[in-house]
């Protein structure tokens, strides 16, 4: 499986330069140079990453079609191909509801979202079909998002709990050889953790499980756990520490990884079964230097000859 970790690009470029040095020596698979609103590109930072990185692959996004036309998403990839090689892969997704609302951008009806999601899908593919080493990926949740990754090398879900995960590869169905499932889930990775009292990898998993449209949310049976903390998140309009309170611990732990050196390995090998071929470790794992210490650390802990997977009645 591909271990790929995630960095915020709000932090400084020193320090995302240096965690990203950190996780290519450290031998970890790929770096993600993810992309919110504010007030640097994504492209421009995986740029000055892949001048200071050897080995690892470079993501970057997800980039929305909502806000960058296929156009320019071409014109930072083909450049970024050009001048640093082929070690670039792409997330393409709407991205996250409120905070493209939060700069004026709306989501727009669901047939005419999933229609242009589409087209801009196709549009990139097209435009970078000359650069085949650069690995197309989409962004999904919904049956719908699920349906159109069909069309890229590739999903990327937004899911940690293995009954959504299933649930996902079955609507998936048939795809074409070579294509990858892979989840991008809200993480906290580490020697000891206590998930329960930790605000930030919360925080993630809450902005996520709101996240989902009330069709998701009723498909796993959890609207009604769900409305207070949404009712609350609406009128606020953020998620803020009174809305992740609203939720329980048994529903955040559905929506992140937050595990120990061994319980990750056990937990990549329960992905791996349902067909999971890649992970890209979210925030707030990133998030710091030791994060990304601790995940280099797990992966040489999964891939030691000696570990083997334990019951959890032993």
């Amino acid at each position: 499986m591909e271990w790929g970790i995630a960095i915020n690009l709000r932090e400084p470029v020193s320090e995302i330069v240096e965690k990203a040095m950190v996780a290519d020596t450290g031998g970890l698979d790929s770096v993600w140079i993810t992309d919110y609103p504010a007030t640097k590109l994504s492209p421009v930072l995986a740029s000055v990453v892949a001048q200071k990185t050897v080995k690892c692959r470079i993501g970057v996004g997800l980039l929305s079609p909502l806000i960058y036309p296929p156009t320019q998403i071409v014109r930072f990839m083909s450049s970024l191909i050009r001048a640093h090689g082929n070690r670039f892969d792409l997330l393409l997704g709407p991205g996250d509801k409120t905070r493209l609302a939060n700069i004026g951008v709306q989501y727009g009806k669901g047939t005419a979202l999933v229609k242009e999601m589409a087209e801009s899908l196709s549009a990139v593919r097209e435009g970078l079909a000359d650069f085949k080493d650069c690995r197309v990926f989409f962004g999904a949740q919904g049956f719908k998002m699920i349906e159109i990754s069909r069309a890229s090398d590739g999903v990327l879900l937004n899911y940690s709990d293995p009954e959504m995960i299933q649930w996902a590869i079955t609507a998936l169905g048939r795809v074409p050889a070579g294509f990858g499932v892979g989840v991008f889930p809200p993480t906290l990775v580490g020697d000891s953790v206590s998930c329960h009292e930790r605000l930030g990898v919360r925080g993630s998993a809450a902005v996520v499980a709101l996240g989902l449209s009330p069709a998701m949310m009723k498909q796993f049976n959890l609207y009604e756990a769900l409305l207070p903390a949404l009712s609350l998140f609406r009128e606020r309009g953020k998620v803020d520490e009174n809305v992740i309170q609203l939720l329980d611990q048994s529903i955040i732990d559905r929506f992140c990884v937050c595990e120990n050196l061994e319980g990750v390995c056990n937990r990549l090998l329960q992905f791996e079964k349902l067909g999971v071929t890649m992970i890209v470790f979210g925030p707030p794992q990133g998030s710091n230097h030791e994060g990304v210490n601790q995940l280099v650390q797990a992966k040489n802990t999964c891939k030691k000859p000696d570990w083997a997977p334990r019951s959890p009645y032993s």
